[in-house]
């Protein structure tokens, strides 16, 4: 049995058939959700309509190919090459792989590089009396999981493996509006501050929606829980709590980069906040 949590190229997954292609039982690929159409409608890479979710495993996919390449510092950037829709593809054909594909929402906990509670938490933990929200944001849902959901969820699979289904989307089974998750988080922090949801047009730069929050990003994974019988774990207070808890206890290192966005960002509520 192989679990590959890093593949991201081609080249990865062509190294993966020619090490393992006949002589493992079974491969567990961990993909994204990005390779949903909805990513690319998302992100205004392509002129297709708003696609419908929560996503199934048969929703249509991108057809966009390198999806983070427009963000990459050059070749050697890891985000150039990465897409994970060639490598479903490859190891599902490849006869001398049995191979199961994961897809994996927005992963949150411990640990979170990306940082999404932290983003929020941080404002709550300095005082900070408000968090303004556009419009547009508030309302947007994203499909996310719990990082022990998700490896529950794996290890479940693992001591059954009585699936049919060669890919199976994974996440939470309640997809939070950005602003119903900013409550949540500032009710386990005990923060008792306002969420302050103004019109896009209102705000300025900093605080616009890059992306197209017309197209929510949700997951369906109720395929896997009815193949397999899993349940979550932990349910969503219990999933933040044990985060803001860690995080509390261990203050990420933030990229200076994101440091830079985010004291503009602060920056600029504040001037908005005063203003009103």
């Amino acid at each position: 049995m192989v679990i590959d949590c890093i593949g991201y190229t081609e080249t990865d997954g062509r190294r993966l058939i020619q090490t393992f292609a006949g002589w493992i039982p079974r491969l567990i690929f961990l993909s994204s959700c990005d390779v949903y159409r909805a990513h690319a409608v998302l992100h205004r890479a392509t002129d297709d309509p708003v696609q419908v979710t929560p996503l199934t495993e048969d929703s249509p996919l991108r057809t966009n190919i390198y999806p983070y390449r427009n963000y990459a510092s050059g070749p050697e950037d890891w985000q150039y090459d990465y897409d994970k829709i060639p490598i479903e593809r490859m190891l599902v054909d490849e006869p001398g792989l049995r191979t199961t594909i994961f897809r994996l929402p927005a992963v949150y906990g411990p640990r979170d590089y990306r940082l999404r509670v932290w983003e929020y938490l941080r404002k709550m933990d300095v005082g900070r009396q408000a968090i303004v929200l556009a419009f547009t944001l508030s309302n947007w849902c994203w499909g996310r999981g719990y990082v022990n959901n998700i490896a529950a969820a794996i290890s479940h699979f693992l001591s059954e493996d009585s699936a049919s289904s060669a890919v199976f989307n994974l996440g939470d089974p309640v997809a939070l509006s950005e602003a119903q998750w900013v409550e949540h988080i500032a009710g386990i922090a005990g923060w008792a501050g306002k969420i302050a949801i103004v019109p896009d047009d209102q705000l300025p730069d900093p605080l616009k929606v890059p992306f197209n929050a017309a197209q929510n990003w949700t997951v369906d994974a109720s395929r896997f829980r009815s193949e397999t019988g899993f349940t979550e774990p932990f349910t969503l207070e219990e999933s933040l709590e044990e985060t803001i808890t860690w995080l509390r206890s261990n203050p990420p290192s933030v990229p200076a980069e994101r440091l830079e966005r985010w004291e503009q960002e602060d920056a600029a509520e504040d001037k908005w906040l005063a203003g009103t």
